[in-house]
């Protein structure tokens, strides 16, 4: 793959995104039986296994004689026995409810029998955790990072636009497409953003989320909001820059935005960047703070005083043009990796 067929589909999800999604909010999702998904996936054999987690395991499914390659959510028997509705049922009614757009992992269809198993799209190349922290792969440069960050970024605030809270977003549900695009996976904890804000919290489930990623101001159900997401994707900004994981014992502090924030608030920017792919020349460096301090105002203690998404994003556009990253980008990523689904996951956290 070359560059320029990055740069198309980048021009193409910026300049026509809403044209392309009413196209794809044309296609109907499909109805599959046990059986179906079943010979799709080879009897659920260890070959076809892409990932495996807290709610379920995910494998390849060959549909339609081989013409079709997705994803088959099954969940696990304890997240069937402990959780009502299950992660899978929960991310089947919304991305079935949703249009789709080449931004989301789309929903391709589901069983309509216990245990329902969701059929998405299928991501290739991965996660863009395994970009970031896989050993035996290079790591993306610096210019590639800020634009995965940017089309991340629209992502988020595309879902923020159709009044849904994402609330575990983190680079590993961001998966990689076909053309080594960023897209957000993953809706098992989503939820519809409550109008007016304020609901009664019974109608609402308990906080929860990765963590590391998690909204520390996030402790009642009433305190989600679109501003719950937007700390968790200032710490995956930290991490795209400085390629630490979120939480790491190895460090001290362990926490990322506890070891970034100082470094950001200090001007301390040449500590916070990773030596492996640290931004070269005047251009990157202005265009690497500009991004730790959209970060640093993503990770406020107040969620009042975090941006929005879409300001996060057009903020993020305007450093890759600025700085002209889109011209000079020069990477791809090589072969998927199987990834954990729901690795690190924790739900109903709250604050001690």
């Amino acid at each position: 793959m070359r560059l320029s067929v990055i740069d198309c589909c980048i021009a193409r999800r910026r300049e026509e995104g809403e044209e392309e999604e009413e196209a794809w909010g044309e296609k109907k999702h499909r109805v599959f039986t046990y059986e179906e998904i079943e010979a799709a996936t080879s009897g659920f054999s260890a070959s076809a296994l892409l990932g495996r987690g807290s709610h379920g395991s995910v494998f390849l499914a060959s549909l339609d004689g081989g013409r079709l390659l997705s994803a088959a959510k099954v969940p696990s028997q304890s997240s069937l026995q402990f959780e009502s509705p299950s992660a899978t049922d929960a991310e089947i009614d919304l991305l079935s409810s949703l249009p789709r757009t080449p931004l989301f992992v789309n929903l391709v269809g589901a069983t309509s029998s216990a245990p329902r198993i969701a059929v998405v799209d299928f991501m290739p190349l991965g996660s863009l955790h395994d970009l970031l922290h896989h050993p035996q792969r290079p790591p993306p440069p610096f210019p590639i990072r800020i634009r995965l960050a940017s089309l991340s970024a629209a992502a988020l605030s595309r879902l923020h636009s159709l009044r849904v809270a994402h609330r575990d977003v983190k680079p590993a549900n961001l998966l990689l497409d076909a053309d080594g695009l960023p897209r957000l996976a993953d809706f098992g904890l989503a939820v519809r953003i409550p109008t007016p804000v304020g609901a009664i919290a019974s109608s609402l489930p308990p906080p929860a989320g990765t963590m590391g990623y998690l909204d520390p101001a996030y402790v009642r159900p009433e305190d989600v909001g679109d501003k719950t997401d937007v700390y968790s994707f200032g710490v995956v900004l930290l991490e795209v820059l400085s390629g630490r994981e979120a939480m790491d014992v190895e460090y001290s502090p362990p926490s990322l935005v506890d070891w970034a924030a100082p470094l950001v608030a200090e001007g301390r920017f040449g500590e916070l960047w990773d030596p492996r792919a640290a931004p070269a020349g005047k251009r990157e460096e202005e265009a690497a703070k500009a991004v730790a301090e959209v970060a640093s105002k993503c990770v406020a203690a107040e969620a009042g005083r975090r941006p929005s998404m879409a300001e996060v994003a057009a903020a993020l556009q305007a450093v890759e043009s600025r700085v002209g990253l889109q011209r000079r980008a020069r990477w791809v990523p090589r072969r998927r990796a199987k990834r954990s689904h729901g690795k690190g996951r924790v739900s109903n956290v709250a604050r001690s």
